[in-house]
């Protein structure tokens, strides 16, 4: 009965201005980095936000994209963009439950909201607005912080640890806990009451291995841990990062990683027990991760080795007009996520980093 709070929300799902006026669109200036003209010639609206890709699914704005975008304008510290990028999140993703819709979805001109949050899109927002506060001596931007962390300390938490999602629509809270959604950082600048820091904490500690690689979830209910067959890099090196922060070793793991780029590629997949590829696909999430991961653990002569192999990828042809993206030209397939993340461990790479 505690989540009646979401039953008499207004302006829940379709959006017409519930928080602020419609964000002016972004201003034109010349970017350094040129992944991030790309992003904001081809996947930035006039809106203001952030598409998922130039193709299929062009209509589609995730909160992922926008926390990203946040980590690189505090950065940056680039505070014009920065506030902008605060009112595309109140006027567009945010409710009176002060969570974070995960998905927004255009049709003609109008606006739907998801009614489900993403706990790790939100505490990554979460941590954006606190440093940002810090970097912009902006107390309006720690406030906004505290009133959607609120809801991920209190709402989203079973057991005292955080729950993947919360679903306004029917109540509904998730069972399960993806452990790369255990940001340290985000945890650690949150006020909570119920141990949720330390508990997030101990979860780590208590996972078991499956040499080398790491559990990817947890069953609150059922109190257990459990593993892919298929083992996804990106997850794996969310995992890693996580336990890095957290001061956990990632030995096994490491050396495992290491190997593979030694013998390059580092492919998307790979079969937990025989350790062996299963795709011949690379990813730029994955080399970008690996970039955060290496500086963690004071790999930086690493993750310069890791950043020019994952530029190798990027467009380089000045003359293109793609030039900076991470896409296939004959087909323009991308994603936001591998754009956002190589712009974010680049600038990491030359102006200090962020965790995503």
């Amino acid at each position: 009965m505690r989540y009646l709070v979401f039953a008499s929300l207004s302006c829940l799902f379709l959006l017409s201005g519930c928080f602020t006026d419609e964000p002016k669109p972004s201003k034109k200036y010349n970017s350094q980095f040129p992944t991030e003209s790309f992003i904001r010639k081809h996947l930035m609206t006039n809106k203001s936000l952030i598409q998922t890709d130039i193709t299929n699914r062009d209509h589609e704005f995730l909160s992922e994209s926008l926390g990203l975008y946040f980590l690189f304008l505090v950065q940056q510290k680039r505070e014009d963009e920065f506030a902008q990028q605060v009112d595309v999140l109140k006027h567009y993703f945010l409710d009176d439950s002060n969570l974070v819709s995960w998905r927004l979805e255009q049709s003609d001109d109008t606006i739907t909201q998801s009614p489900a949050n993403a706990w790790i899109d939100d505490a990554r927002i979460v941590h954006a607005l606190y440093q940002a506060a810090d970097v912009f001596d902006e107390r309006s931007y720690a406030d906004l912080a505290k009133r959607i962390a609120e809801p991920l300390t209190t709402y989203a938490v079973k057991d005292g640890l955080p729950v993947d999602y919360i679903n306004r629509s029917t109540n509904e809270t998730g069972d399960v806990l993806t452990l790369s959604y255990l940001d340290e950082s985000a945890l650690r600048l949150m006020s909570s009451s119920n141990d949720l820091y330390e508990n997030s904490k101990k979860l780590l500690e208590n996972a078991p291995l499956s040499e080398p690689f790491f559990a990817k979830s947890y069953s609150i209910p059922e109190k257990t841990y459990q593993f892919d067959d298929e083992i996804n890099m990106i997850d794996q090196l969310y995992v890693a990062l996580r336990y890095e922060q957290f001061g956990l070793s990632t030995n096994s793991f490491y050396m495992f990683f290491k190997d593979a780029f030694n013998q390059g590629p580092v492919f998307g997949r790979y079969d937990r027990v025989t350790k062996e590829r299963i795709v011949d696909y690379e990813s730029q999430a994955v080399y970008a991760l690996a970039v955060f991961y290496l500086l963690e653990r004071d790999e930086r002569e690493f993750a310069e080795e890791v950043m020019a192999r994952l530029q190798s990828s990027m467009v380089s042809d000045s003359s293109s007009e793609y030039f900076g993206g991470y896409l296939d030209i004959s087909t323009k397939e991308t994603h936001s996520f591998d754009n956002l993340l190589p712009l974010l461990a680049e600038g990491g790479l030359e102006n200090g980093y962020l965790i995503p």
